[in-house]
């Protein structure tokens, strides 16, 4: 019940937000507008099924017969006019081009990545940054490239269309999709919960790549590393059952503890950061986690993940050593591997520290917090000095 309800106050905030821009419900075989979500009031119809489709995505119903119905805009003819040509360009590069606004907020109508997008805007930023043109609606751009059957068959850069037409993400490939998802929140990977309901139609712009394996390291723009996997870690899998060599420190941390934050700023070496980067991430881990493998009864296949059956959180849907979000949602960090893996939720963190104008000139507090978006704002400032120290002492990061 209580993810039902929060997932009404999802629906009611979006539609709080989208009321004054649009007051009729679209018709049948319509494409929506580019909100992210209908016009309607609370007793409408229009209301009664967004709250139905809400409800039915953790019940895990299956979105197959609503794309195989799927009409109107989104066709059923694999000659679709492209927006423009996409030459070169992969799946691949779109995923990468789409990666880098990470944490641009979500703001209704807003086209300028300095200040916020909506859920059509940032996709049509995406493919603008990578050579193709798409038209600017949600209803214009479910109409282009070619239709793909089914989740099962989409490639990452695939477009997912959910909600009638009313809001669009990008595939990623590995079962994740990236969003500019509703007002309050930020563009973010989280896991597809199209798979589950609510997809109407999944559209192809560019050749596809093949997935990224879940267990692969990956970097800043999503593509596969060689060479940078740590000696003995199994990405995955919790840290302390796959040693990495760790350096001397005179911090009093575990094996374990220490294990874990070789493994961050390891993480922050192989994308080419400065220490200060390091010295942030540590800091907010230290204070989310004390650089424990969390796990969470409340999300499942955490437990199987952490060497630590003792590291057992309560905080919402909160898991590992960033204590991520992970609830199957829009609004998710992430998966469960991808949260309670060193590696992968370092890249999380870092991929949003990154969108930040300015994070090395920030207070090490203020720079946290504009990525955690934590109860607790000043809090990470206490763990700088020993941050700065256990940075320096792994001896793997070079200063800035």
């Amino acid at each position: 019940m209580t993810e039902t309800l929060g997932r009404v106050a999802q629906i009611h905030a979006t539609i709080a937000a989208l009321t004054p821009q649009r007051t009729t419900a679209v018709a049948a075989g319509t494409a929506g507008s580019s909100t992210g979500a209908r016009a309607a009031t609370d007793g409408s119809p229009a209301f009664a099924t967004e709250l139905g489709r809400a409800v039915a995505t953790s019940a895990g119903l299956s979105a197959g017969a609503a794309l195989a119905t799927a009409g109107g805009a989104t066709g059923t003819s694999v000659a679709a006019a492209l927006g423009s040509t996409a030459g070169g360009v992969t799946g691949a590069d779109v995923v990468g081009a789409a990666k880098k606004y990470v944490g641009v907020p979500y703001v209704w109508g807003g086209t300028d990545p300095a200040v916020g997008m909506d859920c059509s805007s940032f996709v049509q930023r995406v493919f603008k940054d990578v050579g193709i043109d798409l038209p600017r609606l949600v209803r214009d751009q479910m109409t282009q490239g070619t239709p793909v059957a089914s989740l099962a068959d989409a490639k990452p850069g695939d477009l997912l269309i959910s909600f009638g037409g009313d809001h669009i993400a990008l595939y990623l490939g590995d079962g994740k999709a990236i969003d500019a998802p509703v007002p309050g929140k930020t563009v973010q990977v989280r896991d597809a919960w199209e798979q589950y309901s609510n997809l109407t139609a999944i559209r192809r712009i560019v050749p596809g790549a093949p997935d990224v394996p879940a267990g692969a390291i990956t970097g800043p723009t999503g593509t596969a590393l060689t060479g940078t996997t740590p000696a003995g870690v199994t990405v995955g899998v919790a840290a302390a059952a796959a040693p990495v060599t760790v350096g001397a420190t005179s911090l009093p941390l575990t094996v374990d503890q220490k294990q874990y934050a070789q493994q961050i700023v390891n993480r922050v070496r192989e994308r080419g950061l400065p220490q200060r980067a390091a010295e942030v991430a540590l800091a907010t881990a230290m204070q989310e986690s004390n650089l424990r493998m969390y796990w969470n009864p409340k999300v499942p296949g955490s437990q199987a993940l952490t060497p630590d059956q003792s590291a057992r959180g309560v905080d919402g849907f909160s898991v590992g050593l960033f204590q991520q979000q992970v609830n199957g949602s829009m609004f998710s960090w992430g998966t469960v591997s991808d949260a309670m893996s060193p590696t992968r939720s370092t890249d999380m963190f870092l991929d949003r520290l990154q969108t930040i104008p300015g994070w090395q000139q920030l207070p090490l507090t203020v720079a946290a917090q504009r990525v955690q978006v934590s109860a607790f704002p000043d809090a990470y400032a206490k763990w700088e000095g020993q941050a700065r120290q256990l940075a320096r002492d792994l001896s793997v990061v070079a200063p800035a």
